[in-house]
């Protein structure tokens, strides 16, 4: 009990369970954080912030600072414990409110829920290959990768890279094991977010719920309860206040998170990105950048700053 937040029996007559359900208890444990801007004193400073507003600014920012009204782990266990994926229709359907109440998510609604901008058309998501270049251009040192040159360890980066990376995988990660490795999914998201992609997050994020919900064997751990909880509390509020049980609060970033101090040397955030954290919702031409890792140009800058003249943007 002590390692999780909160622990579900599948034997309590509270839930229904779905058909083929394992007989094992469910936990929703702290992995999936929301963000807290406020900096430590001993870290005022450093270089800090401005990854500190990226991460509150950027295309995900509620995804990753943006909690429920209240946590309340009964219901987000039972929709985790009920949910089945429907392929033909691509929604994912479960109960809550002890079985009264169905209620379903898509992509759509995880858009709404986590209020993604949408943009059309989208990019492609950055190839895994991608991924690798960029971190090696940040000052990955493969030295530090030990046994493991096949994968993606934060130990190998720098500072400031390092906690930029921690800090976000742990806001939007799924994983109750060691924050340490980079999965292809966190890989993916944090390479989208650095080139300043307009990908779509929200299918995204939908079919990572869904890949994890048709795994072979279904994880004991709920993924994404704040995600899920936020799509019950915005959505299906009636339903998710009905039979609520006890609320609990919602994980913040641990103050662990900023042990590491960024280095003189790294690399900071381009001018381009820069333009973009002050107006998150700017949309440049579809022209203006479509190759992997384009470097900045005064061609791009200059087109971003005719439309944020022109008010040309999408709220969220």
């Amino acid at each position: 009990m002590a390692a999780s937040l909160f622990t579900f029996s599948s034997t309590s007559r509270r839930v229904i369970p779905a058909p083929n359900s394992p007989p094992l208890p469910i936990y929703i444990k702290a992995t999936n954080v929301f963000f807290n801007p406020d900096i430590p004193d001993v870290h005022r400073g450093l270089g800090l912030n401005d990854f500190v507003n990226f991460l509150v600014s950027c295309r995900l920012r509620y995804a990753i600072s943006e909690i429920p009204s209240e946590f309340f782990p009964e219901q987000v266990s039972e929709f985790y414990y009920t949910a089945t994926v429907n392929n033909e229709n691509n929604i994912i359907f479960g109960t809550v409110g002890r079985g009264h109440r169905s209620v379903f998510i898509n992509a759509d609604l995880l858009h709404t829920a986590l209020r993604l901008p949408i943009f059309e058309p989208f990019f492609e998501l950055p190839t895994i290959e991608c991924c690798q270049r960029l971190f090696d251009q940040l000052g990955y040192d493969h030295s530090k990768d030990g046994a493991q040159p096949a994968l993606i360890l934060r130990q190998c980066m720098t500072p400031r890279w390092k906690f930029f990376t921690g800090a976000l995988c742990k806001c939007i990660g799924h994983k109750s094991r060691s924050g340490g490795q980079l999965s292809a999914f966190e890989q993916q998201v944090v390479c989208s977010l650095l080139l300043n992609k307009r990908v779509d997050y929200g299918a995204f994020l939908f079919d990572q719920l869904v890949q994890l919900l048709q795994a072979n064997v279904r994880a004991d751990h709920v993924p994404f309860p704040r995600w899920i909880a936020l799509v019950l509390d915005k959505l299906y509020a009636e339903a998710y206040y009905s039979h609520a049980g006890n609320p609990i609060q919602c994980p913040r970033m641990s103050v662990r998170m900023y042990q590491d101090d960024p280095l003189a040397n790294d690399i900071g955030i381009s001018d381009r990105m820069r333009e973009w954290i002050a107006n998150p919702y700017t949309v440049p031409s579809l022209n203006a950048d479509t190759n992997e890792g384009a470097a900045d140009n005064d061609e791009i800058n200059a087109k971003i700053q005719a439309q944020i003249q022109e008010g040309s943007h999408i709220s969220p």
